[in-house]
C-alpha cells in the first residue's frame, strides 16, 4: 500500500462466521474470534493483514456481514430445498442476516464517514433458525422442517451478532427487519 498513496481507504467485507460457535451468546466487535474452519481462518488472517497496515497506510474498515439476502439471494432459494426435510437439532440457533441494500448502503456510509476498524453488519431480526424457516415455508405454502431433537445441531455458527457499533456510528438500516 505504500506504493499506492492515492488510496485513502480500504473497505473489506468479511463474515460474522469468524465468531464461530458462541452457544447463542451475543457478540460484538470486541469478542475474540474462533473460526471453525479453514475459510474462517483465512478471513481472520485477511482482517489481520489489513488492520496491520494502519496507521501508516489508508484507513481500513472491515464489515463483518451476516447471511446475505435480497434480489438474486432470496430466502426461498437459500432454504427451499430443506422444506419438509429432517434436520438435526431443534432450530433454536440464532440467525444473523443483512439485506443487499444495507451492504451497499453501509459501504457508502463507511466511505463518506471515513470509518475505520471492525463493524458488524446484521439487521435487528434476531430470529431463530426455526422461526426463519417456518416463516419462509408458511409464506410459500411449503412443508416445514422436521426437527430431530435426538441429535445435536450440525450448524457451526450459534451466535447472536450485535449491530450496535455501526448504529452508534450513525448508520440507519434500510431493512432493519428480515424481509421473508
Amino acid at each position: 500500500m505504500p506504493d499506492v498513496p492515492e488510496v485513502q481507504q480500504i473497505i473489506y467485507t468479511g463474515s460474522y462466521a469468524l465468531y464461530g460457535d458462541q452457544q447463542g451468546a451475543i457478540v460484538d466487535e470486541t469478542t475474540p474470534v474462533t473460526p471453525v474452519n479453514e475459510n474462517g481462518q483465512i478471513l481472520h488472517q485477511t482482517e489481520q493483514v489489513l488492520l496491520g497496515m494502519m496507521p501508516e497506510s489508508p484507513k481500513v474498515c472491515i464489515l463483518r456481514l451476516g447471511g446475505i439476502y435480497g434480489p438474486g439471494r432470496e430466502l426461498l432459494k437459500i432454504w427451499g430445498r430443506a422444506a419438509g426435510a429432517t434436520r438435526a437439532g431443534d432450530g433454536s440457533e440464532p440467525t444473523n442476516w443483512v439485506h443487499l441494500d444495507d451492504i451497499v448502503g453501509a459501504i457508502e456510509f463507511v466511505r463518506q464517514h471515513q470509518l475505520s476498524g471492525i463493524y458488524n453488519l446484521v439487521d435487528d431480526s434476531q430470529l431463530t433458525l426455526r422461526e426463519l424457516t417456518d416463516n419462509v415455508y408458511e409464506q410459500h405454502n411449503l412443508p416445514k422442517i422436521i426437527w430431530d431433537t435426538s441429535k445435536p445441531s450440525d450448524r457451526p455458527y450459534s451466535v447472536r451478532v450485535s449491530n450496535q457499533k455501526i448504529r452508534q456510528a450513525g448508520y440507519q438500516f434500510i431493512h432493519p427487519q428480515l424481509l421473508v
